[in-house]
């Protein structure tokens, strides 16, 4: 990928919005080269600061839980852009509107898909994971 294309942690200073993981390192401490390619730019979006401190570590956490109790799982996370989309920092990066989570295990015949605004002025007071579950189907359909 061209350089130009890149995004840099600096995009993101002073912006509102924090340096979000996608993939959290805590799913990946089995391995620590896998984990630290969960603080690369490519796992990074933008997010609003208290979605990614206090309501999406809720679906991170459900995901590590899931996967000792059913002996493993399978995470996909996705982003969510509207037309126009805000951008920050030099680089312009594009601010997702919403993201999501879907956590599965086809064998144990279990799926869970969360989704979750990308709202700057979301409070994390009386917010509970089940706030953000949704029909996997709707993920498909955006």
């Amino acid at each position: 990928m061209k350089k130009r294309y890149r995004s840099h942690s600096r995009d993101y200073t002073h912006s509102g919005y924090d340096r979000g993981h996608l993939a959290n390192d805590a799913s990946f401490d089995y391995d620590m080269k896998i984990v630290r390619k969960t603080y690369t730019m490519a796992n990074i979006i933008p997010q609003a600061p208290m979605v990614n401190r206090k309501t999406w570590i809720k679906a991170e956490k459900l995901e590590r839980s899931v996967a000792v109790s059913l002996g493993s799982v399978n995470v996909y996370n996705g982003v969510v852009y509207g037309l126009k989309p805000q951008r920050i920092g030099k680089n312009q990066i594009a601010v997702p509107k919403a993201f999501w989570k879907m956590i599965y295990n086809d064998e144990k015949g279990y799926k869970k898909c969360f989704y979750y605004k990308n709202d700057l002025n979301t409070t994390s007071m009386e917010d509970k994971l089940k706030n953000h579950l949704v029909d996997c189907e709707m993920l498909s359909h955006g």
